[in-house]
C-alpha cells in the first residue's frame, strides 16, 4: 500500500479523519501546512488570507522522500495534489454541505470573507477538480462527511482503499444539485455578502 491524501476544504473534517486513520492503519499522519513550516518550505506569508505560500515544488520532494524512509503515509491537506501520483495509493476528498460549513467555520472565529471563500470552494468542488487535474479522475474519490462522525468517516474509508466497497472515482458531489431551494439560496447570499463587503 502507498500513501493515502485526505484533502478537502478546512472544516469538513480532514484532521479527525486522519488521526483517527492513521491509528487503526499503524501510520504517520502529516498535516502538509504544519510540514511546511517547520521544514521551511515557505515563500511568503499572505497577510490578507492569514496563510503561507508554500514552496510546492520543495514541499512536493520532502513528502516524496519522506515516505521513501518511512513507508506509507496519511497526508492531509486542501492541497494535496501536490503530492506526487506514485506515492500515492489515492485520494480521498471530504465534502460537506456548504451551509453547515458556514456554522463549523463562523464558529472557528473566522472572518465571513475567509469562510465565504471556502464556502464557495466547497460548493463549486475546487478540492475534488484540483485533485484531478494533477493527479487523474482514477486516484480521487469524495466521500460526503455531511453529518457523519467520524468513526462513521473512517470505516468508509477503509473499505474503500481495502475495496470492500464500490467507489465511484472522480466528482460524485454536486452540491448546487444537492442542496434544497432555501439552503442553497442561504449559501449564495452569505457568500455574495461575504465577499462584496471587502
Amino acid at each position: 500500500m502507498r500513501s493515502i491524501g485526505i484533502s478537502g476544504v478546512p472544516g469538513v473534517g480532514k484532521s479527525a479523519l486522519a488521526t483517527r486513520l492513521s491509528r487503526e492503519l499503524g501510520l504517520v499522519a502529516i498535516e502538509l501546512s504544519e510540514f511546511a513550516v517547520r521544514g521551511n518550505y515557505i515563500i511568503a506569508y499572505d497577510r490578507e488570507r492569514k496563510s503561507y505560500i508554500v514552496d510546492e515544488h520543495r514541499l512536493s520532494r520532502a513528502v516524496e522522500e519522506l515516505a521513501k524512509a518511512q513507508g506509507p503515509l496519511i497526508i492531509v491537506s486542501h492541497f494535496v495534489e501536490i503530492v506526487p501520483r506514485d506515492v500515492l495509493e489515492l485520494v480521498v476528498v471530504l465534502r460537506r454541505s456548504p451551509a453547515d460549513l458556514i456554522h463549523i467555520l463562523e464558529e472557528r472565529g473566522w472572518d465571513r470573507r475567509k469562510v465565504a471563500e471556502n464556502v464557495e470552494a466547497e460548493l463549486l468542488g475546487v478540492c475534488t477538480a484540483n485533485a484531478i487535474e494533477e493527479l487523474g479522475e482514477d486516484m480521487v474519490v469524495e466521500v460526503d462527511a455531511t453529518a457523519k462522525a467520524v468513526e462513521e468517516l473512517a470505516t468508509e474509508v477503509l473499505g474503500i482503499v481495502f475495496g470492500e466497497k464500490p467507489v465511484y472515482h472522480g466528482s460524485s458531489i454536486d452540491w448546487l444539485e444537492r442542496l434544497e431551494g432555501e439552503q442553497l439560496a442561504y449559501v449564495l447570499s452569505y457568500i455574495e455578502r461575504s465577499l462584496t463587503q471587502y
